[in-house]
Formats: C-alpha cells, sequence, structure tokens
C-alpha cells in the first residue's frame, strides 16, 4: 500500500498542492514515461505508478474542493444564510465568472493576434505582443532573425489553438507571481512537394502584465531560442531520414547512386518552391554522355564513371538525378550559371580522364544551362523541355 505522501513524491509536488500544479505534473511526466514515447522497458510500470499517484489526489482535492464550497449551516442550532447574503454570494459568482470570461477572452485574442502575425510573416508585429520579460532579453532585430531562419526550413506554417485556456500562474526570481493562462497550440506543417501535413502540438503561456495580456516565451537569450529550436530540427530530422529513404527507395537508380528522374523531380519542386516563396538564384544543368560505335559493355562502364566523377564533384546541397540513358541532370542552389559552367567544364573534363584515352577520345559531352534569379522564378516545365531535348538525342 502507498501513503499519501509518496503519491506527492511519485507525482514530485510539494505535499499540499492544488490542483493545477498536479495536473501540470502529471501531464509532464505523461509526455516524458509513457510507453509510446519511452522504450525503457521500465516505463509501462512506472507510467502505472503515475497514474495511481494522480488518480488518488485528484479524488483528495476534488473532495476538498466540495468541503470549502459547501453553505456554512450548523447542525445543532439548524441555522441558514438568510436570503439576501446568499444573493449577495450569487452575485459575487457571477461577477467573478464573467470576469474569468473577460480575462479569458482578452489572453485568447492575444495568443490569436500573435500566430497570426507569425503565420503572416510579420515578425515585427508579433514581436509587440511578447512580455516585457522576454523583451528585456530578446531585441526586435534578433526575434526576427530567429523567426525568420525557422520560416526558411518550414515555409508552410499554419498554427490552431486547439483547447481552451487554463488559469495557472508564472513566478520569477525576484518572487513576483503573475496570473497566466496557458493555451495549447497545434503546429501544421505542409509539405509543399507531397501535399502531406503532419501536425505537432506545443503549450504556450499568456500572463497579464499591468492589465495587458502578453505571450510568454520564457527564454533568457536569442542563443536558447535557437538552441532549442535546432534541437527539435535535429530531433525530427533524424525521424524524418528514414521515412524520405523509404519513400524515394523505389525511385533511385542503385547503379550510378542518383535519383531517377521521378525522384529528381520531387526533390527539384522543394528547391523551386523555396525560390519562389524566399527568392534567390536556381540554375539548371543537363549533361549528355554518348559514345557512337561502342559495345553495351563499354558504353554502361563510361556511363558509370560519369556518374562517379558527378557524384565526387558536386557539393552536398546539389541535387544530381540519373533522368535516362546517358543524361545527368543537376540543380544547383544559389549558383549562378556562369559558375556553374565553370563547374560543369570541369566535369566533363574529368570524366574524359576517368574513362580513359580509349573511351574518354570517343566520348561525346555535351550540355546545356538554365538559370532563374531575382525576378525570374523557376517552372519545372523548362525543365523537363531540356531533359526531352537531350533524352531524345540518346
Amino acid at each position: 500500500m502507498y501513503s499519501l505522501l509518496d503519491h506527492y513524491r511519485v507525482l514530485g509536488v510539494s505535499v499540499g498542492a492544488g490542483m493545477a500544479d498536479v495536473t501540470s505534473s502529471y501531464k509532464r511526466l505523461c509526455r516524458l514515461y509513457h510507453p509510446d514515447v519511452n522504450n525503457d522497458p521500465e516505463s509501462e510500470e512506472l507510467m502505472k505508478r503515475i497514474n495511481i499517484a494522480y488518480a488518488v489526489l485528484r479524488e483528495k482535492l476534488k473532495r476538498e474542493a466540495a468541503w470549502r464550497e459547501r453553505t456554512a449551516f450548523s447542525r445543532t442550532a439548524r441555522r441558514y444564510t438568510d436570503a439576501e447574503t446568499r444573493a449577495a454570494g450569487a452575485e459575487t459568482r457571477r461577477a467573478y465568472a464573467e470576469a474569468e470570461a473577460e480575462a479569458e477572452r482578452e489572453a485568447y485574442s492575444t495568443i490569436h493576434s500573435y500566430f497570426k502575425a507569425i503565420s503572416a510573416f510579420d515578425y515585427s508585429g508579433a514581436y509587440d505582443y511578447l512580455s516585457a520579460y522576454d523583451k528585456r532579453r530578446i531585441s526586435r532585430e534578433s526575434f526576427i532573425e530567429w523567426r525568420t531562419s525557422v520560416a526558411r526550413l518550414y515555409p508552410m506554417r499554419e498554427f490552431k489553438i486547439e483547447s481552451s485556456s487554463t488559469p495557472a500562474s508564472v513566478k520569477f526570481n525576484d518572487e513576483k507571481t503573475l496570473q497566466a493562462r496557458k493555451f495549447f497550440v497545434m503546429v501544421t506543417e505542409e509539405d509543399f512537394a507531397e501535399n502531406s501535413t503532419s501536425s505537432d502540438g506545443v503549450e504556450k503561456l499568456v500572463i497579464n502584465e499591468n492589465g495587458r495580456w502578453r505571450l510568454f516565451l520564457g527564454y533568457k537569450s536569442v542563443y536558447d531560442l535557437t538552441r532549442t529550436f535546432d534541437e527539435r530540427f535535429e530531433a525530427g530530422r533524424k525521424l524524418d531520414i528514414a521515412r524520405r529513404f523509404d519513400e524515394y527507395f523505389k525511385e533511385l537508380c542503385p547503379e550510378y547512386d542518383m535519383y531517377s528522374l521521378a525522384g529528381f523531380r520531387k526533390a527539384a519542386s522543394h528547391e523551386i518552391y523555396r525560390q519562389k516563396r524566399f527568392g534567390g538564384t536556381l540554375t539548371f544543368a543537363a549533361i549528355s554522355v554518348r559514345a557512337g560505335g561502342l559495345h553495351e559493355a563499354g558504353r554502361d562502364e563510361l556511363l558509370r564513371s560519369a556518374a562517379k566523377v558527378i557524384n565526387n564533384t558536386l557539393r552536398e546541397t546539389d541535387i544530381p538525378a540519373y533522368a535516362g540513358d546517358g543524361v545527368f541532370a543537376i540543380l544547383f542552389v544559389e549558383l549562378r550559371k556562369k559558375n556553374a559552367e565553370y563547374i560543369i567544364d570541369r566535369i566533363t573534363k574529368k570524366i574524359r580522364g576517368a574513362a580513359g584515352p580509349q573511351l574518354g577520345g570517343i566520348a561525346d559531352i555535351d550540355f546545356a544551362f538554365e538559370s532563374w534569379s531575382g525576378n525570374s522564378y523557376a517552372e519545372m516545365g523548362a525543365i523537363d523541355k531540356i531533359l526531352e531535348k537531350f533524352c531524345k538525342k540518346q
């Protein structure tokens, strides 16, 4: 049997803690030890113990609240409160409920306006909704820079407030305690190329400063902002690697260690959308490698040699693809046509050198470019036209 003190210790709250503290601690422990998110074999047993402690303390606090709210009544004298006192109490409770509802509407309006500004990329306007605590630690310029970096990684972002607010409190180092309300916000991130949607939830606090509700981030510096985001992004990226590998596995060309045409078009659509959304430069290049009069073995050897040279030469940010027999496609990100042409010229020389004097001497290597920058935006149709032209030559 567990004592009442054991239940407080399991939830990590002090003896006499209120319902808000008990519920908050229970939710935090669920996010850490629930078997769905924690692979530790002992997490299931620990979660059962946490559920028992929460159920006991919740019932205890409900009984205490009901006892405190009872109408004062003496069993011996049979004295009841008079009608005027009961009416005054009802009016007080009604006024308190209206004040709570108004506070919730104002807090909801603040957090809704903040996320509306974030969704509209109005980061300067979103900064105005931050609390004075955050503004003392984060300048407007730093906040805008941080939010812009987040938007580059997640270009399509939608925020939805799923649940109503919950009364809470924020206690600062100077022992100052402010009234707060907690909201649960759903963040929807849409993948433009694949039309897929994934959602994640986050809790946000809105605190009352001198009668005005403001969003509370609670970060000490921009470094904390960036570090927290980077940690979440890295964790998501690791989980995303396996999914993307399975998705593109059937569209890879293992022989050349490159994407097929279908895989290239999916990857290129991401970059085309980013260029339209945030600007920048994109340069597409197609390289044709042909050798007339060669038997099939010699031709395959020449193509494998060319694919190896391209893979070893290009940076990780480039997207090479084997699009057809003897045609290689490359999308250069943030690289202008003149610089890309220099790189392609080096690649063609390396292809001839790696193939040897015999194959390299008879190889016919041709290439074409298309570049977009400034007010010129890339189109998948232009890329397909160049690929179709080169594939017909083979």
